[in-house]
């Protein structure tokens, strides 16, 4: 199944720069979100006597940074999906690139 467009080489190259464009702006995406997890993480581990609380009935002064730190490693894992699946997108638009065909007039 090949996409016909009446300038070929316009057409691959936009499908080119665009599939490139996407898969950094994913690779960003996912790299920042890496970050944000992995610091989540730290920073949930070092206010564990939270959770801890919760389970042996005794309160904690950390419950607001063991909030932030989990919501934290939330919005990580979410911009880590998004990113990969920018990077899927664009590398597919990069691979359409080979199926445009030039247009044939009847």
């Amino acid at each position: 199944m090949a996409a016909t467009a009446r300038n070929p080489r316009r057409a691959r190259l936009i499908a080119t720069f665009a599939g490139l464009a996407l898969t950094l702006l994913g690779g960003i995406l996912w790299l920042v979100g890496d970050d944000n997890k992995v610091t989540g993480t730290n920073r949930a581990d070092m206010n564990s006597a939270s959770a801890w609380g919760d389970v042996l009935g005794f309160d904690s002064d950390q419950d607001a940074a063991y909030t932030a730190a989990r919501e934290q490693v939330d919005t990580g894992e979410t911009q880590m999906t998004v990113g990969t699946a920018l990077v899927v997108v664009g590398l597919v638009l990069v691979g359409t690139r080979w199926i445009i065909r030039p247009a044939t007039e009847k």
